[in-house]
């Protein structure tokens, strides 16, 4: 029963690791690193476990990530899909991702706003709502997270996933 909490997560990294403009919020260019480089990048700001401030001294952006069975039954479980994406504070308005920010023309906001975007979209796209089970993945809430060091939100996904 537990192993799809593994399974989801590998799920969700590769989402999150394939689609650029995500890449390129947290990571900046990348267009000179190569695929190992890039990996580690990537690694460093994207975590399968819950967020915790004192484990973040770099300024950057940042994903943190939980799998939950907040209900299950014996014939019967949900999954929640915790996510938190934060932003170091001096640099939430920076929104020059790139040198050509084309990329991002009708995205409107801040940073997180941006990317909380580019994941829901990511995550809601054809090629992965129905990967995570029997129902179609549905965004369920957003809500803020501040700190005196971040700015973010906290996004929560649920599925219903049948045995």
């Amino acid at each position: 029963m537990l192993k799809e909490r593994g399974e989801y997560k590998t799920k969700v990294n590769k989402a999150l690791f394939d689609n650029e403009k995500i890449k390129n919020i947290i990571l900046g260019d990348i267009s000179d690193l190569s695929k190992g480089e890039v990996i580690k990048r990537f690694k460093s700001h994207v975590k399968s476990h819950l967020f915790n401030e004192d484990t973040v001294m770099d300024a950057g952006t940042y994903i943190y990530y939980e799998v939950f069975y907040p209900d299950f039954a014996p014939q019967v479980k949900d999954c929640q899909i915790n996510m938190t994406v934060i932003c170091q504070r001096d640099i939430v308005d920076d929104i020059s991702f790139t040198e050509d920010n084309s990329d991002y023309d009708g995205y409107f906001g801040n940073r997180v706003d941006i990317l909380s975007e580019l994941i829901e979209e990511t995550l809601l796209s054809n090629e992965y709502v129905n990967k995570f089970g029997i129902g179609r993945l549905e965004l369920s809430s957003v809500g803020a997270y501040s700190s005196n060091r971040f700015y973010g939100v906290i996004m929560n996904f649920e599925v219903p996933n049948f045995r």
